[in-house]
């Protein structure tokens, strides 16, 4: 697919936000922020991986945030990145690269389980999830197949191009950009998707109207927020899950452009904490880009309460 991105729409929506997570400490004033936002785009950092990678799709970062890793569709494989500062990507440093092509032909989005012992990678060519295990935790070359899970045949599964979890393990979601669908799939015993099953397929994603635009998938901890990166436009969309966890009732927040850091976002991941969101872009160059969130945005980026004349509104 051709890179041919267009400005992003800006707030499409109002919404008033709400959080069972409690607020992780933030250097960032809500109250400086532009009406409506949780998300800092000036405190905005940049990564190069161009090294490593010319098409990223997905990122993930460890929950201590002390590792990041980057799948792309150039390299049918793993990036592996040491941050000296947690968090930090400015503080990054290649490790290794893993191959996966055996299992992998067009990468489009990772995931590990906590403890850093299994990793699960999506595929857009076989449509399919793959999992490894890794003797040694966190160090993708100690990582050896295990097994795979089809995501079947049908049109409205086509082309994944995001994945991710619930913080329990017990629900795993899928964006499938061929008809825009979302899958979540349940999970009798967590982080083991052989017992997965399929619960429920919606289409909250209205907003993307290309098929086939990549994307990346990143839940809230607490499972009432979905925010979905789209490469088309340039931004990042926000849901709420008006049953946690649950994506047949959402409602959509609105949008944010992040045009003028990238205009090719391809994947996103929250911190464990909920305090940084990191994007993965492959234009104008392929790198990783990390944002904060103000006091109360904990994985949260629209929808903070503004106030005139001791009213409050939304935006």
């Amino acid at each position: 697919m051709s890179k041919n991105p267009f400005l992003g729409l800006g707030f499409e929506s109002s919404f008033t936000s709400f959080s069972r997570v409690e607020a992780v400490p933030s250097g960032i004033d809500c109250s400086t922020l532009p009406s409506g936002r949780y998300l800092d785009l000036t405190s905005e950092t940049t990564f190069s991986i161009s090294a490593q990678e010319n098409t990223p799709s997905g990122i993930y970062v460890s929950p201590d945030g002390d590792h990041m890793y980057v799948v792309g569709e150039g390299g049918d494989g793993i990036d592996q990145y040491s941050l000296s500062i947690p968090y930090s990507i400015t503080s990054a440093s290649f490790v290794r690269f893993k191959s996966l092509s055996s299992q992998n032909l067009i990468l489009q989005d990772v995931f590990f389980k906590p403890d850093g012992t299994v990793m699960y990678t999506l595929d857009d060519f076989y449509d399919r999830v793959n999992v490894y295990n890794l003797s040694t935790p966190w160090n993708v070359s100690t990582a050896v197949y295990s097994t795979s899970k089809s995501l079947g045949s049908n049109n409205n599964m086509l082309n994944p191009t995001g994945m991710t979890f619930s913080a329990d393990g017990l629900y795993m979601y899928i964006y499938s950009s061929y008809l825009r669908y979302m899958h979540r799939f349940a999970l009798a015993t967590a982080w083991n998707i052989s017992s997965a099953t399929q619960t429920s397929s919606s289409f909250p994603s209205t907003q993307i109207t290309l098929s086939g635009a990549s994307t990346g998938l990143a839940i809230s901890a607490d499972g009432t927020r979905l925010i979905i990166t789209e490469s088309n436009g340039d931004r990042i969309l926000e849901y709420t899950l008006n049953t946690p966890y649950s994506i047949s009732s959402t409602s959509f927040i609105g949008s944010l452009s992040i045009v003028n850091d990238t205009n090719f976002p391809t994947g996103c991941n929250w911190s464990s904490d909920g305090k940084y969101l990191y994007v993965v872009s492959s234009s104008p160059s392929d790198s990783v880009h990390r944002y904060e969130t103000c006091t109360e945005g904990v994985f949260k980026v629209l929808g903070r309460p503004w106030f005139i004349n001791n009213i409050q509104k939304t935006s």
